[in-house]
């Protein structure tokens, strides 16, 4: 399950756990590209983040079904 937001200069989407194992997760999608991947660790008591670019979310999004190997994924503009 997932919610999407969009706030003034980003869109942000939630994916929640439905076995509440794991705390949500978020990807955040500023206006000029930049990507954050967000969740909160409770022992911490901070968030984890990783920072890209949105060329490599979409590089994790086609590596999904992927096979074994490396790729250049050529996007058209």
């Amino acid at each position: 399950m997932y919610t999407v937001e969009f706030e003034e200069k980003d869109a942000v989407i939630t994916v929640l756990c439905e076995e509440d194992s794991q705390e949500d997760v978020q990807v955040i999608i500023g206006d000029d590209g930049t990507t954050f991947i967000r969740q909160f660790q409770d022992y911490k008591n901070e968030y984890d983040v990783i920072c890209m670019t949105y060329n490599q979310l979409l590089d994790i999004l086609s590596a999904i079904n992927s096979t074994a190997g490396m790729f250049r994924v050529v996007r058209k503009v």
